[in-house]
């Protein structure tokens, strides 16, 4: 008897061993990889500053084309495409003895203390139509101003328009910063 449970009890322990059934699945995941650099128009260098020097109240400037001009080559090094957002600050300057210091602010429109950006997408040798230019007047996310999207790996040409306010509180120079921004769509 004692061999027959047992040989029963063997049969069962190795039919549990054999009664048992397993599936598996794999995860693939890539994170979105964000990163561009702005260059300058040959693609030589990282885009220093754009220096306009002195300029009359309400006197508008804009980025030039070439390989050398001003302009700025933005390129997207991401593995996603990115909506590309800007917006612009600019502080009170210190004191130059030309009138009161006063910070500039962005606006729709040039007007007193306030100067108007433009920004715009072009190739190396075509600025933006003057109606092909969108007015950044965000001073901060996430009030920033779309200015293109691209798929991953795309470089483009962005143009800069900067209408000098009006009039101005003081006669020094001014540092306006402007803060590209990519997100994804």
């Amino acid at each position: 008897m004692k061999r027959i449970v047992l040989a029963i009890f063997v049969i069962l322990a190795v039919g549990a061993l054999y009664a048992q059934e397993s599936e598996s699945f794999t995860i693939t995941v890539t994170v979105n990889y964000i990163d561009f650099s702005l260059r300058n128009a040959a693609d030589s260098a990282p885009y220093p500053n754009w220096p306009i020097d002195n300029v009359n109240a309400g006197a508008t400037s804009e980025m030039t084309t070439t390989s050398v001009g001003t302009h700025i080559l933005v390129d997207n090094e991401s593995n996603v495409a990115l909506d590309f957002e800007t917006y612009s600050t600019s502080l009170a300057p210190t004191a130059c003895g030309f009138g009161t210091p006063t910070a500039w602010v962005a606006g729709a429109a040039s007007g007193v203390d306030t100067y108007l950006l433009e920004m715009g997408v072009g190739d190396v040798s075509t600025a933006p139509a003057t109606g092909d230019y969108d007015i950044i007047d965000g001073a901060s996310l996430p009030a920033a101003d779309l200015v293109n999207s691209t798929v991953a790996g795309e470089s483009w040409r962005l143009y800069s328009k900067l209408t000098a306010p009006l009039t101005a509180s003081d006669g020094c120079e001014h540092t306006i910063t402007v803060f590209v921004v990519a997100t994804t769509p």
